[in-house]
């Protein structure tokens, strides 16, 4: 009786999705509400500006986090990097400026936090994910937070203390060359 999924694929006209939003806030006194991903949530909109939409988007569920209080989730997909970075699937950096869709993004969370992975690594590191802190409007605090471990057998992540970390052993040793 603590939680409930709204399952869908593809989009919804905003107006729809936010009262299904209200309706989970109010009603049925969710807490947190998750949303998997804001770019699908408006890719079938009607008008052909991605930015303008989500812009439209993001100010409405700001406003409805102001109003109830509610918290929410948003995930956004990253925009593809240029030939002279790591890519993403190989684990490299994220920062605000790679959210893909619109600035509104970055601009109106609370808190922006970018999950890592170097998909392309072997053994144990192909499953560690590094979390980095991209906004902080509480503190101002950013930077890397921590790592997690996924662990197929139990399906979950678990945290990776420092010193135990295989991700962090790699890098020093990498800047000892």
């Amino acid at each position: 009786g603590n939680y409930i999924l709204y399952e869908h694929f593809g989009s919804l006209s905003g107006e729809n999705l936010m009262d299904k939003i209200r309706y989970m806030t109010l009603a049925e006194q969710c807490d947190f509400i998750i949303l998997d991903h804001i770019s699908i949530a408006i890719s079938g909109l009607e008008g052909d500006n991605e930015r303008k939409l989500i812009d439209i988007l993001m100010t409405q569920m700001r406003s409805l986090v102001e109003e109830t209080g509610v918290g929410m989730l948003v995930i956004s997909h990253l925009r593809r990097l240029s030939n002279e970075s790591t890519s993403h699937e190989e684990g490299g950096a994220t920062s605000l400026s790679q959210l893909r869709g619109s600035g509104a993004i970055a601009q109106l969370a609370d808190t922006v936090i970018g999950l890592e992975r170097n998909q392309q690594a072997q053994g144990m590191q192909r499953n560690m994910v590094r979390i980095r802190v991209l906004k902080n409007r509480y503190t101002g605090e950013t930077g890397i937070a921590g790592y997690l471990q996924y662990s197929k057998e139990t399906d979950r992540l678990t945290e990776v203390k420092e010193n135990e970390n295989p991700m962090l052993n790699a890098q020093q040793e990498q800047n000892n060359f």
